[in-house]
C-alpha cells in the first residue's frame, strides 16, 4: 500500500539578484515530482528551500505538519539532497566514504553501506581512491550517500549528470521503486527520458509556479499539436524553426518533430505529446508573451 507523505508551500518568497521565488501556496506527495524551467527560473533555489539549505524570508514550509523554525533537526534526518555539483573526498574509498556518511547520518548496520554499494553497482569501484574514479561513477556515489538513511524527503538537482545512458536507466528505475512510499523532487532538463517515471511537473517561470499537477495533465490541453513524419529538404527549409521540436537528417528527406494547430506539411501525422513537447510548447507560449497557457 502507498504511504502519502506530503510538504506543503504556503506563501513563500524568497530573494535573488536576478528575481525573487514566489510561490503562494504549492503540494508536494508521495511519488516522483519533475521540477522544470529555464536556467534562472528558481528551480535551484527552491530545491535548496527545501532541502533547508536555507530558510525561506517569507512564508512557511512544512514536512506532514512540521516547521523547519520548530523540528530543524528532525526534519533534516529525513531529508536526502544532491546539488548538480557535489565534491567528495577524493583521498578516500569509496566503500570509506559512505561508510563515514552513514555513521554521521546515525547508519551505523553495515549492510545498509552493503546494500548500497550494490545497489548502485559499485562492487568494483568500491576500494578505489574517488579521484581516481570517472565522472559519472562518482555522481552514482554521491546520489548512494544521500539515500544512506532512507530519507523521506529526497532532493535532487540534476541527478542524471555525468551518467552514460544505461547508469541513466539504472538511477531513473531505482528511484520510480524508491518514490513509491516518499517524496523525490527532482530537477531535470530531458525530460524525455523520464516519460514512464515521472507522478508530476512543477513547471518554474521568472520564480513563479506556471503549471503544478499530474504528468497526465501536464500533456494535455496544449493549445498546439504535435506533427511528425519525413519531409523533403526544400519542406523542411520552410518549415519555420521556433516551432521545430526536433528534427533528424534521413536518407533523402528530413525527419521532423513540429508543433502548429494544423498540419505544417503534407505527410505529416498528428502524435501523441511527450512530456519534452509539452515543455517546448508551453515555453514557447510563455515567450511570445501569450500567458493564457500559464495556469
Amino acid at each position: 500500500m502507498r504511504v502519502n507523505w506530503m510538504i506543503r508551500i504556503e506563501q513563500v518568497e524568497h530573494q535573488k539578484p536576478s528575481f525573487t521565488l514566489n510561490i503562494d501556496r504549492s503540494r508536494l506527495f508521495s511519488g516522483i515530482t519533475l521540477l522544470v524551467g529555464a536556467n534562472g527560473a528558481g528551480k535551484t533555489t527552491l530545491l535548496e528551500l527545501l532541502s533547508t539549505v536555507r530558510i525561506p524570508e517569507k512564508g512557511k514550509i512544512t514536512y506532514q505538519g512540521m516547521e523547519a523554525a520548530s523540528h530543524l533537526p528532525l526534519i533534516r534526518s529525513q531529508i536526502g539532497y544532491v546539488p548538480s555539483e557535489i565534491e567528495l573526498y577524493g583521498g578516500m574509498t569509496a566503500e570509506k566514504l559512505l561508510r563515514y556518511l552513514a555513521e554521521l547520518k546515525g547508519v551505523y548496520a553495515p549492510s545498509a553501506v552493503r546494500n548500497i554499494i550494490a545497489d548502485f553497482r559499485l562492487g568494483e569501484y568500491a576500494k578505489t581512491r574517488i579521484r581516481r574514479l570517472s565522472q559519472g561513477q562518482q555522481r552514482r556515489i554521491a546520489l548512494a550517500q544521500s539515500l544512506l538513511a532512507e530519507p523521506r524527503f529526497l532532493f535532487l538537482d540534476e541527478p542524471l549528470n555525468g551518467l552514460d545512458a544505461e547508469e541513466r536507466k539504472l538511477i531513473i528505475a531505482y528511484l520510480v521503486r524508491y518514490a513509491a512510499e516518499r517524496i523525490v523532487v527532482a530537477c531535470v532538463h530531458e525530460l524525455n527520458e523520464w516519460e514512464a517515471a515521472a507522478d508530476r511537473v512543477i513547471w518554474l517561470e521568472n520564480g513563479t509556479i506556471c503549471f503544478e499537477g499530474s504528468a497526465a495533465n501536464w500533456k494535455r490541453n496544449l493549445p498546439l499539436k504535435v506533427w511528425t513524419g519525413e519531409v523533403s529538404a526544400d519542406c523542411f527549409k520552410a518549415l519555420p524553426l521556433d516551432r521545430m521540436i526536433h528534427f533528424r537528417p534521413a536518407d533523402h528527406s528530413v525527419y521532423v518533430r513540429f508543433a502548429a494547430y494544423d498540419a505544417p506539411a503534407e505527410g505529416l501525422d498528428a502524435s501523441e505529446p511527450t512530456l519534452e513537447d509539452a515543455f517546448f510548447i508551453r515555453r514557447m507560449i510563455v515567450k511570445n508573451h501569450d500567458i493564457t497557457l500559464c495556469k
